[in-house]
């Protein structure tokens, strides 16, 4: 962990736990869970003394601010300011370092042994799930500029939903396979099972180059909110039931925004030399 001052955030430990229980209670979580998590998550750190003080100075603080203060986080923040070893360490840093850290445990003190606000309400994440179904094929028809200047405007690619996974903050979304076809219809389901998959993301060249690589086919599709996935250009195409991942492949998908796919998808057709 790096740390760049005698304040009392600077420090990366100290910033991490601040950012992780903001961001937690976010997520909906109780005060009670993100500091069972933070302990946890840091358990090794917290067995060194001088990382420990700065966690529980952090954690106290940052609950104290937000009118979540646990009275266990505070009775482990008082000890390490009452112990004196953190004031310690910062003597040998000399131009008046420890001064500056001894006026900072000093305020945290006075902060935490004080009434604490209430409670602060923090705004929660609107987390979206995707429900397209595993199995599930849809047919996107390509309508952009750039479809229309590679000679494609109109036609149709298909992708069949094959996994999910969580995108930042907590969205659900669809994890696909895209068939190795652009058609000038919508094809059935049975018509798709004779059509192989195309490789995401990688040039062929990459392949032949890296004999070892794993094939990466899984694409994941930034579905963020249902204002984000293009509705109108999107078909349901049926479901095949008994989809499974491709054995042996590069487990972790290629991501892409909607607005991004289709100029992203002609040009992986193109790579392949499947145009």
């Amino acid at each position: 962990m790096g740390t760049w001052g005698p304040l009392l955030y600077q420090n990366d430990m100290a910033q991490q736990v601040r950012d992780y229980y903001k961001e937690q209670l976010r997520k909906g979580k109780s005060g009670k869970e993100i500091t069972q998590e933070l302990i946890e998550q840091n358990e090794y750190c917290l067995s060194d003394s001088d990382d420990a003080a700065v966690f529980w100075f952090a954690l106290a603080d940052t609950q104290w601010n937000l009118g979540r203060l646990e009275d266990a986080v505070k009775e482990k923040a008082l000890y390490y300011i009452k112990e004196g070893s953190d004031i310690t360490r910062w003597e040998c840093e000399g131009c008046g370092s420890a001064k500056i850290r001894e006026q900072a445990l000093k305020e945290l003190e006075q902060k935490i042994l004080s009434p604490q606000p209430e409670e602060k309400k923090v705004k929660k994440h609107r987390l979206y799930r995707c429900e397209w179904r595993t199995g599930d094929i849809y047919a996107y028809q390509l309508k952009s500029n750039y479809a229309e200047e590679k000679g494609k405007l109109d036609k149709f690619v298909h992708f069949i939903k094959v996994d999910e996974a969580q995108w930042y903050p907590g969205h659900t979304v669809p994890v696909v396979y895209v068939y190795g076809v652009i058609s000038d219809e919508i094809l059935t389901p049975e018509k798709l099972k004779t059509v192989g998959f195309i490789p995401q993301f990688f040039v062929p060249a990459v392949y032949e180059r890296e004999k070892g690589r794993k094939m990466l086919y899984a694409l994941e599709l930034l579905s963020t909110s249902a204002k984000v996935i293009p509705g109108k250009q999107l078909t349901f195409a049926g479901n095949i039931n008994d989809i499974k991942r491709i054995k042996d492949e590069d487990p972790k998908p290629y991501a892409v925004a909607w607005k991004e796919f289709e100029r992203y998808i002609i040009d992986d057709f193109a790579n392949w030399d499947l145009m």
